[in-house]
């Protein structure tokens, strides 16, 4: 159970990229229920292409691995005030090793990836009138973008070393960055063509009653933290790494 009801975004236009499914549909959802107006992204052309309902949010189709695609989500912008960046890595299916390389590279240098869009909306960012200024938050589904070049104890300590980064870059911008990483689990890249959407919510036990999982929980705490790094609370907050355990 997440604890949306204790925030008011009314007012805030909010991007979720990855918003769609998982932890980032349950991000999305609970801005949009403390009254936020929130766009999810997905990799999918239209949005009935998804299981979740999708009917509380605008919708707009993203590739973090294409640049061109990247550059037409941020000309959809008009104006933005929260920036969830919960998008997983979808590489193309049969890649090559070589292609795989380069894109890993490519993501780690800021020229594609969660932070070549950040970096493409930080002028909007500072644009918003919220305490604080315009928020970028990042999740665990960054730090899978590291990983893809290195050891996960690496990727997490670039992924803290580059928020700390952002936050001191742009606190000049208006605009405060911060983490959520959520404990490590092992995740193989998405890939076109291959399905690999876990079950939603809980198990249910005999008896009808349902048993949120591990995983549940962890989404829970992390919607809960986004949340939090998001809200006038922490308007005074900016590259700061929160690790769930």
């Amino acid at each position: 159970m997440t604890t949306s009801g204790s925030y008011d975004f009314t007012g805030y236009q909010v991007l979720v990229i990855g918003g769609t499914r998982g932890e980032g549909h349950s991000i999305a959802s609970s801005f949009a229920a403390s009254g936020a107006s929130v766009t999810v992204t997905g990799t999918m052309m239209l949005r009935s292409l998804y299981d979740a309902d999708l009917s509380a949010f605008d919708y707009e189709s993203v590739n973090l691995a294409r640049q061109e695609s990247i550059d037409h989500l941020v000309g959809m912008v008009d104006q933005i005030d929260v920036l969830v960046l919960a998008a997983g890595c979808t590489l193309p299916y049969g890649i090559s090793a070589d292609e795989r390389s380069f894109l890993a590279e490519a993501a780690r240098s800021g020229l594609l990836g969660p932070t070549f869009l950040t970096t493409r909306l930080r002028l909007k960012l500072g644009q918003s009138p919220a305490l604080g200024g315009g928020c970028v938050v990042n999740t665990g589904s960054v730090r899978r973008w590291l990983e893809l070049s290195s050891t996960p104890e690496a990727a997490h300590a670039d992924f803290v070393d580059s928020t700390i980064r952002a936050g001191d870059n742009w606190a000049g911008l208006g605009v405060r960055v911060n983490s959520v990483a959520p404990p490590h689990r092992p995740a193989v890249p998405r890939q076109y063509g291959r399905s690999t959407q876990p079950p939603a919510g809980g198990s249910r036990a005999a008896g009808g009653t349902m048993v949120r999982t591990p995983q549940q929980r962890t989404t829970d705490a992390v919607t809960d933290a986004v949340l939090f790094l998001a809200s006038s609370s922490a308007s005074r907050i900016t590259g700061q790494t929160l690790r769930l355990s």
